[in-house]
């Protein structure tokens, strides 16, 4: 009798703790078999919009997700040249990624509620430095992450991404603002930064970034810089509905920054 009550009491005490994680807020994996736990995560996923931002972080470690937008329940597969894609990178600063050769992995959302405005899911993937070093994170499980619509002016404004020095740059936080007469359209995530302006009368084609009313910066994490050469392609641009989209690339004195992407309302 004494060792059913015993059993009693601790089948009880699992429930509450089972009960306590699952209604927490968690961004958590295995990192090559070691334990991983952000203490502080977000998303941003806009309702009908192209594609969402996880990112779960601590003191030395960050992880961030990228996927079209999907149906619950449809898993999006990671690799390279997906749009769908996981970026790790560790406390000295080296990116793994899966949107290059090697790459590999998949998300699903289980749940997103509109209602706590929290995004729910499960991850895996293995991610391919620039050093062609592979690390492998698996047991990936976002809950109840909550997301932002509209985080002020200008903000969640649409898409962009780049490479900033050979390494996938997918910002959580896309900002569109005109000030003066140019379109100011930054993209930023952690302490990186990537910023391209144009002036408001800008209309489809070719430009070079040093022209009049151009402007184009770079952070890494170190400083920001100014760029030294550069191009963007304006694909659209409605002044009506202040949409713009192009691609853009450039250098500064210590960076480089290729395959820019951008589709945003300002």
């Amino acid at each position: 009798m004494k060792n059913l009550l015993i059993l009693l009491f601790t089948t009880i005490l699992l429930v509450g703790c089972e009960k306590i994680e699952t209604n927490s807020q968690a961004f958590e994996a295995s990192i090559e078999d070691d334990f991983y736990r952000a203490s502080f995560s977000k998303a941003n996923y806009i309702e009908n919009g192209a594609y969402f931002v996880l990112q779960g972080k601590n003191s030395n470690q960050i992880i961030t997700l990228r996927g079209k937008y999907p149906p619950e329940g449809v898993s999006l597969i990671f690799g390279e040249a997906s749009e769908n894609f996981a970026i790790y990178e560790d406390r000295n600063g080296i990116v793994y990624s899966t949107a290059v050769l090697g790459g590999e992995g998949s998300m699903i959302i289980n749940e997103v509620s509109t209602e706590e405005k929290t995004i729910t899911g499960e991850f895996n993937f293995k991610g391919i430095s620039m050093g062609l070093d592979t690390l492998t994170v698996t047991g990936g499980v976002f809950y109840k992450v909550p997301y932002d619509i509209d985080l002020g002016p200008g903000t969640n404004a649409g898409s962009f991404s780049a490479e900033l020095d050979g390494n996938v740059f997918v910002p959580l936080d896309v900002v569109a603002n005109v000030i003066g007469n140019t379109i100011l359209i930054k993209g930023f995530i952690n302490s990186k930064e990537i910023l391209v302006g144009v002036p408001t009368d800008t209309e489809n084609g070719t430009f070079n970034l040093l022209n009049e009313g151009f402007v184009a910066e770079a952070d890494d994490g170190s400083g920001n810089e100014s760029i030294i050469s550069g191009e963007v392609t304006i694909n659209t641009h409605d002044t009506i509905e202040k949409t713009i989209s192009g691609t853009f690339q450039f250098q500064t004195p210590t960076n480089t920054v290729n395959a820019g992407e951008f589709n945003v309302t300002y």
